[in-house]
Order: C-alpha cells, then sequence, then structure tokens
C-alpha cells in the first residue's frame, strides 16, 4: 500500500522582519543542583582539536567555532587535553617558540594544551549531589578555570570515562555576578557579600 505525501503550505515571508524572541534563561541560585552547568558529553560531545595541529590552525577552528576551550585529541582519538582560546592567544605560543627557537607556526596545540591529567576532576554522582554553592567553593579551592567530570563505565568495571565538563565562566555567567575565585571564602553567601562590597 503507497503512502501519499502532501507538500507543506509555503508562505510569503514578504512581510516577516523579526525573529524569535529567546525564552528566559532558567536562573540558578546557590541551592540549585550543580548538574545544571555540568556540559554532558552524553548529551553533545563537542568537537576536538588534534594535538598535533598548529596554533595558528587551531585558532582559525575556535573563532569560527565561536567557543572558548575544545578538548584535544592525540592521533588514535584519545582524549589527552583541553585547550582554551585564553591559551591560544595569550603569550604562551610566543614566548615558548622564542624558547625553542623556532617559528610561532612551528608550535602545536599539545605544546600549549592543559593535559587532563594537570586538571581537577570531580565524579558525576558528587555533583547531582552537590549545590551550585558547593560547586563555587571547589572552583575557589582548586583556582582552576574547569573542572573534569568522570562516570563509571557500565561496561568495564572499575573503568570511568570523561562524562563532561564545568565552567568556572559559565558558572559566573550563569549567577550573574562576578566571582573573585581568588579571595578566600568559605560559604557562597560570603562569596556574594565580597563581591557586592558588603564584607
Amino acid at each position: 500500500m503507497s503512502k501519499h505525501f502532501h507538500a507543506i503550505p509555503v508562505r510569503d515571508l514578504g512581510r516577516t522582519h523579526s525573529l524569535a524572541t529567546l525564552q528566559p534563561a532558567y536562573n540558578i541560585g546557590s541551592n540549585d543542583s550543580a548538574v545544571h552547568l555540568l556540559t554532558d558529553f552524553r548529551a553533545r560531545r563537542p568537537p576536538a582539536l588534534n594535538s598535533d595541529m598548529s596554533v595558528s590552525e587551531a585558532r582559525l577552528w575556535m573563532k569560527m567555532a565561536d567557543t572558548a576551550f575544545k578538548l584535544v585529541e592525540n592521533g588514535v582519538n584519545e582524549c589527552v587535553g583541553v585547550i582554551t582560546i585564553a591559551d591560544i592567544n595569550g603569550e604562551l605560543p610566543l614566548s615558548l617558540a622564542n624558547r625553542r627557537g623556532v617559528l610561532p607556526g612551528e608550535i602545536r596545540v599539545r605544546d600549549i594544551m592543559t593535559p587532563l591529567s594537570s586538571l581537577p576532576a570531580i565524579h558525576y554522582q558528587d555533583l547531582c549531589r552537590a549545590s551550585v554553592g558547593d560547586l563555587v567553593s571547589t572552583f575557589r579551592s582548586v583556582h582552576e578555570e574547569y573542572l573534569l567530570v568522570v562516570d563509571d563505565d557500565q561496561n568495564n568495571a572499575g573503568e570511568q570515562y570523561l562524562r563532561g565538563i564545568v565552567s568556572a565562566s559559565q558558572l559566573v555567567e550563569q549567577l550573574h555576578i562576578p566571582i573573585d575565585l581568588e579571595h578566600r571564602a568559605s560559604s557562597f553567601s560570603e562569596i556574594v557579600n565580597v563581591v557586592q562590597g558588603n564584607f
């Protein structure tokens, strides 16, 4: 039995000039679950840069993707690090080229990336149990821009995999307040008071 298909009506957009209004962003507070801030690679795996890619080529890819960070993979597709737009645009590529006596174009992503082993990691279950305030305290204690999130591999007992990443800058953006990650504060309310000048 054949099925009949029908064309969708096409409309004239001659008088339409506006775009849809964005839905208001979900307001996250200090008592909300920290898992709201996870970039979950199970839901959407971000494209990665190859560790052998030149820094200049990586800069172009990151600019086109309009992203603050990318994962870095080696030649056998193993995730080996994280690189940020600040790493690429900062002084490190030039200073490294000067120290090595090579042209800046010879500096590779692997030379300036942050290896996964150098970044702090938390377990997904701990993140699910934590509040946003707990997450702020964690960022304050580790003094890093990113937290890796690992989870148990259900197919390989005792093994873990990289589930996602949490960004301090995204946390600041969601909270709509500046957070001084260098100030030693023990509670979220204290951090809020500090940045608002009430402490």
